[in-house]
């Protein structure tokens, strides 16, 4: 017997898309998925950096403050940006003509993953624990390496779970260091919840026009 969703909410299943190469909210976003991308990774941005500046920050140096805005919207704004259904068709489907060497590694989700030496880069630039930091790169690792072993339909709450516990251990027991508090877990939120997760990638219900969904 096919049981059928309860409220599809106008939306559909679907795995093509065209246009411009995008890597950060993922080639044919809407408007609305390229507005919470973008805007999302402003706004995290702005907040992690006014309530660094607020509170007692282990840097003061301009090029500090440039690598924190950096980091901030790479990892904060990823946090949110990998969970769109954009970047989730994006980077869980085959390479398309035209999409170059650095697309093709980024949806090999072991490889991109063991490029994100960010927490290293952090603590050494932040005046972060570098120790710690490399147990978190090894960590990283080994959760996406973990989630991808097992079968697709445990993914999401084997990722989930390894996430909590980083937010814990990280509280707890290995700081990456002051004004660093949020760095590891919207990593994992990031890398762990978004990057490694295949999930089924929704899209407004639209004419077979493709450039008509686009433009919503």
């Amino acid at each position: 017997m096919r049981v059928e969703p309860m409220n599809d909410a106008g939306a559909e299943v679907c795995w093509s898309y065209d246009g411009p190469t995008d890597p950060l909210v993922g080639s044919s976003a809407t408007r609305a998925e390229r507005w919470l991308g973008y805007g999302g990774a402003g706004l995290i941005t702005a907040l992690l950096v006014i309530s660094t500046y607020m509170g007692s920050p282990p840097f003061d140096k301009l090029w500090q403050w440039a690598v924190f805005v950096f980091f901030a919207y790479d990892i904060g704004g990823g946090a949110v940006a990998n969970m769109l259904n954009s970047c989730k068709r994006f980077y869980h489907s085959r390479a398309v003509p035209g999409e170059g060497a650095f697309v093709r590694a980024a949806k090999n989700v072991h490889l991109f993953t063991a490029i994100h030496i960010h927490p290293i880069v952090a603590a050494a630039l932040l005046g972060g624990s570098v120790p710690n930091a490399v147990i978190w790169y090894l960590a990283l690792q080994g959760s996406v390496w973990l989630v991808l072993a097992v079968p697709l339909y445990l993914r999401r709450p084997f990722a989930t779970l390894f996430t909590v516990v980083a937010v814990i251990a990280e509280y707890n027991f290995l700081s990456l260091g002051d004004g660093l508090e949020w760095f590891i877990p919207c990593l994992f939120i990031k890398m762990v919840m978004g990057h490694a997760v295949q999930e089924e990638p929704y899209a407004p219900r639209a004419p077979s026009d493709p450039r008509e969904r686009a433009r919503k």
